[in-house]
């Protein structure tokens, strides 16, 4: 395949990835500022519950990952309807599981809360809103299956669409419910959670109303859905369960440093957790060119071409690399001015810009990272991507973070120096392991 070809290939599928992250983060932006007009107890109930359910999500929702890579791996072969099948087996294996976290977090809900929260009210708003919203579960997980499966198959606009149609039905949900317009009721923090779970189940029907047509490249086809093939399930699980772990890592690992950051006083955590929001903006370029070397490594190991999946994994990170580079220099030349944006108290603003100076160090490693471990699980290669989020979590970023915040008490802009650490190991692994060539050898064949 011509470099031209792979160039423009890359781009069509990551632009639409990278346009529904900035929808996702200016709908979480608008969410958080309507929450914010309520009692602080609100606050911090809606946001440790949405954390609950999300990560819940996300982690359950790494069948997605499996899905993809064999999606893609049988349409790049010709074979749709063996894709089609994989999926549908994904998805329902995807339906099982959100039925049971969902119910799991329901019943649970006050029990967590009762044992991270000591404030009475934060307890009672929070299982409130978590037991709500965890009923957008049943949708969300098997959302982010239905969109895996499109992307396997090349659409990343139908995944944009349903994520329009569902953030802006989010927005306009929570003005509506929070605060009692247009004659509907004032339920405040229970608003703000069925506005949420209801734009859950909108986009999971957006989705699936594309994948039943079948002109989006794959489609649904109930006979495979209820139909239990123990081979395939079996199949998905063992590419899903190491990127599931992957996330559990990641996820516990960002919490424990923020719960240890929280030791470092009030301005500190807070210049933390606001700088932490201003650097997501890079990741969404970085989100997008991973999905779109995931897909195309996976389509052309189908069609026998690892020459053009090599390529396309290389020129996804080189894109990613100028795109979070460039943003990169931004935060390193004016993290003043992009903190004063989220803030306006002096000494949070000049801390956090101090973190974000030094972030800027880390987004060509986290754009290398990102793109060859999208690279790597596109190719069917799960396990490499755990074992190393798994070494520079565990070796590099818990111990270096306990020792700047317990041993020696510095500054929290030291905490990102060792992030930067971290993502400098994990793009140096990431690049090792991809180089190593076994990703070209990994068979996902569930019928052998």
């Amino acid at each position: 395949m011509k470099s031209k070809n792979i160039s423009k290939q890359i781009l069509i599928l990551a632009w639409p990835v990278i346009l529904e992250m900035m929808m996702h983060t200016l709908v979480w932006t608008a969410d958080t500022a309507m929450v914010g007009r309520l009692t602080p107890a609100a606050i911090a109930g809606v946001n440790l519950g949405a954390h609950i359910m999300f990560s819940m999500g996300h982690i359950f929702g790494a069948l997605g990952i499996g899905a993809t890579a064999m999606v893609a791996r049988h349409i790049g072969a010709g074979e749709r309807d063996k894709a089609e099948y994989i999926g549908a087996q994904a998805l329902l294996i995807g339906i099982l599981i959100s039925i049971m976290v969902g119910t799991l977090l329901i019943i649970g809900a006050k029990p967590i809360f009762q044992r991270v929260v000591q404030d009475p009210e934060v307890i009672i708003l929070g299982t409130d809103y978590l037991r709500i919203v965890s009923i957008g579960l049943f949708f969300f997980i098997p959302l982010m299956i239905g969109n895996a499966m499109l992307r396997g198959a090349g659409n990343t606009v139908i995944p944009l669409v349903s994520a329009i149609v569902a953030n802006t039905f989010n927005i306009v949900g929570d003005y509506v419910l929070i605060f009692g317009k247009f004659g509907f009721p004032e339920l405040g923090v229970r608003g703000a959670a069925i506005a949420t779970g209801t734009a859950q189940a909108v986009a999971a029907m957006v989705t699936l109303y594309f994948l039943l047509r079948g002109k989006s490249g794959i489609q649904l086809k109930l006979s495979y859905l209820f139909k239990w093939d123990f081979k395939a399930i079996k199949a998905v699980t063992n590419l899903s369960i190491p990127a599931g772990l992957e996330m559990m890592m990641n996820e516990g690992s960002r919490l424990v440093s923020a719960l240890w950051i929280a030791q470092l006083g009030t301005i500190a955590y807070a210049a933390h957790s606001l700088a932490v929001a201003a650097e997501s903006i890079s990741f969404m370029p970085g989100y997008g060119f991973a999905i779109a070397a995931t897909t195309l490594v996976g389509q052309n190991l189908g069609n026998k071409d690892i020459e053009s999946a090599d390529k396309s994994a290389k020129k996804a990170t080189l894109f990613a690399v100028l795109l979070m580079g460039s943003v990169g220099i931004l935060f390193f030349m004016i993290p003043h001015t992009i903190m004063a944006l989220f803030s306006t108290d002096r000494a949070t603003v000049a801390t956090a810009a101090m973190c974000l100076r030094v972030g800027a160090f880390e987004q060509i490693p986290i754009a290398i990272g990102m793109t060859a471990s999208g690279a790597l699980k596109g190719a069917g290669d799960t396990k490499g991507p755990f074992k190393i989020a798994l070494i520079t979590n565990l070796l590099i970023r818990l111990p270096l973070i306990y020792m700047v915040v317990f041993v020696f008490q510095l500054h929290v802009a030291y905490v990102w120096g060792v992030s930067v650490i971290q993502f400098i190991v994990e793009a140096s692994l990431m690049t090792a392991r991809y180089k190593k060539g076994s990703w070209k050898e990994v068979n996902v064949d569930w019928q052998q």
